[in-house]
């Protein structure tokens, strides 16, 4: 049974338009350091960068807990290749307590845009 879906995009221009040091708080504040050395190590990095925080924002919304600051981006981390989610702390907790077995993530991205969509299941 679903028990929660969600989906986000971003615009990737917004990230490379910010100023380099804003953009690296921006980045050490949404991936964790795993996630930061898949990404970096990327020619283009930003595309990778923002698909995960989208990653990270459609899993709130699958969620359903109202907004996307009541969880921390390092509590939900997006790895591997296809990409799975691992979750800890608070996000770990909410999945637990909706009884949550399953959680499938989707990223794309083009050179302008990066989405993903979460669906979490029983």
């Amino acid at each position: 049974m679903i028990l929660g879906v969600g989906i986000d995009i971003e615009s990737i221009q917004r990230l490379k338009r910010v100023r380099e040091g804003v953009r690296r708080r921006i980045i050490d504040r949404i991936l964790t350091e795993k996630e930061k050395r898949y990404c970096l190590g990327k020619i283009d990095p930003y595309p990778h960068i923002v698909a995960r925080f989208c990653a990270k924002e459609a899993f709130v919304k699958a969620l359903g807990v109202g907004d996307t600051w009541s969880i921390s981006f390092k509590d939900v981390e997006i790895l591997g290749h296809p990409p799975r989610i691992l979750t800890r702390g608070k996000a770990k907790k909410i999945l637990e307590e909706m009884g949550a077995k399953k959680v499938h993530v989707s990223l794309s991205h083009t050179s302008d845009y990066a989405t993903a969509i979460v669906v979490i299941e029983t």
